[in-house]
């Protein structure tokens, strides 16, 4: 009997030291999680990559899915919880949903590790719609990088035509100053006065290797605008996510977010935007354009929302141009501030002050030339006015004074022709000559008595007593 009960003690004392064990190694777990550093901080973000596979695509189908993808940057990254939010390089994003944002795809399952290190979100759209979509997006991270990886499937059937594809996107996020630490750069200098030991060198070039994207760390003020798409082909009831990108004079990503509203229409009332960039459509919504803005720093953009009716959504797809998602893929652009390029200091408001100087400058020649030519031609018209009335006038004046004996001493040969041109207009004139005449104080010619300027120098005439 006592062989049994040595041996269920000793089995006693071997459960308890393995319970014991399994509490002292739990613990150092579980306080490794909460020593785990936040991911909140500075980081930037690699361009995302679409990589797409087409299954089967008839004509029906549109145009074939075709690589976006998005430009990379610098990103904020906020730590809440076990759950991240990222903003900039173009978008806002969460862990706690997909990447994609097509028009439908809901969210029907998340996942998240305690120590934030590890994510899944599973989007599909809902069974009674047509297009059928899965998405899945997968977030693992460390304590310097973030990877994101989303796959895609979609399928759905137009006019008869199977249309299926998938995706594949990808981004990493690389750490550039976690959140409550000091700027790497007040420490370069004491290495660079440091012993040359080979083992230190590695983490040297570590270090400055973010430096690299440091342009971006502290960007200047707001140079341009752009919001993606600059089309989107939308249905009532409809949420839509529009991308917002400000960058400055170099490219470089900024974390402003623009002024949403919506543009004055017969639409305006039927839609609701939020400071994200979210429209949203009232489930009564008719069919017609509307627009929404997006403004920095005074400058804004427009971007053009078709909206129409479930029956018509997939004939009007066909012929727009817009991809299988209905957008654009185009971003509408606007430039809010001066830009320096090549070391030139460019400013729109400059150059069209500019060019409206130039343009009244410009006008005010051409008014000053009209209007010196019209004064030259009215000296010119008075003068052939005065010629007009010089020649019967002084034609009379001479006939005068042949007939008072030539006692100028007019030649006869003169006489004779001007009188002949004057002819018989100038013979009742000269009766008045005869009893009085004019003559001018300047060069003496005569003139007859209704004569009032000289016709040579335009010199007021004199009675002759």
């Amino acid at each position: 009997m006592r062989r049994p009960l040595l041996a269920s003690s000793a089995l006693f004392h071997a459960l308890r030291l393995a319970s014991l064990a399994s509490i002292v190694l739990a613990v150092p777990r579980a306080s490794a999680a909460q020593d785990l550093p936040t991911l909140s901080g500075s980081w930037t973000a690699s361009a995302l990559t679409e990589q797409w596979s087409v299954a089967a695509w008839g004509q029906a189908c549109g145009p074939r899915p075709r690589p976006q993808g998005a430009p990379g940057g610098a990103v904020q990254i906020q730590q809440h919880g076990s759950e991240l939010s990222i903003s900039g390089a173009g978008r806002s994003w969460s862990t706690a949903e997909c990447w994609e944002q097509m028009p439908g795809l809901a969210r029907s399952k998340h996942s998240a590790s305690g120590n934030a290190r590890s994510w899944q979100t599973r989007c599909t759209t809902p069974a009674s719609d047509p297009r059928r979509a899965v998405v899945t997006t997968t977030t693992q991270a460390t304590d310097a990088s973030i990877n994101m990886v989303e796959t895609g499937q979609y399928q759905f059937i137009i006019q008869d035509t199977t249309c299926s594809a998938s995706v594949t996107r990808t981004r990493t996020y690389t750490l550039v100053r976690r959140e409550g630490e000091a700027p790497p750069a007040a420490s370069a200098p004491p290495v660079a006065s440091a012993p040359p030991p080979v083992a230190s060198a590695a983490p040297a070039a570590a270090e400055k290797k973010p430096a690299a994207s440091r342009t971006c760390d502290a960007p200047g003020e707001p140079a341009r605008l752009e919001v993606t798409p600059s089309r989107k082909l939308m249905r009532p009831g409809e949420r839509f996510q529009f991308r917002a990108l400000v960058m400055d004079a170099e490219g470089c990503a900024l974390p402003t977010r623009p002024t949403w509203s919506i543009a004055p229409g017969p639409l305006a009332s039927a839609a609701t935007v939020d400071a994200t960039g979210a429209l949203s459509l009232g489930a009564g919504a008719g069919e017609g354009a509307l627009g929404l803005v997006a403004s920095v720093a005074g400058k804004g953009v427009t971007v053009a929302i078709e909206v129409t009716s479930p029956d018509r959504y997939d004939a009007l797809l066909a012929t727009s141009g817009l991809n299988e998602a209905g957008e654009s893929e185009q971003a509408a652009v606007v430039v809010i501030a001066a830009g320096t390029i090549g070391g030139r200091t460019t400013s729109g408001e400059d150059l069209g002050r500019q060019r409206k100087n130039l343009f009244v400058a410009i006008v005010g020649g051409v008014a000053a030339c009209l209007g010196f030519a019209g004064l030259i031609l009215l000296r010119r018209g008075r003068r052939r006015t005065g010629g007009e009335v010089e020649d019967p006038a002084s034609m009379a004046g001479a006939a005068g004074e042949h007939d008072s004996a030539g006692a100028e001493g007019t030649p006869a040969p003169a006489e004779a022709s001007l009188a002949g041109v004057a002819g018989p207009a100038a013979a009742p004139v000269r009766p008045t000559l005869r009893a009085r005449g004019k003559i001018c104080p300047t060069c003496g010619d005569r003139y007859p008595s209704e004569a009032m300027f000289c016709g040579k120098d335009g010199t007021q005439l004199l009675l002759l007593n």
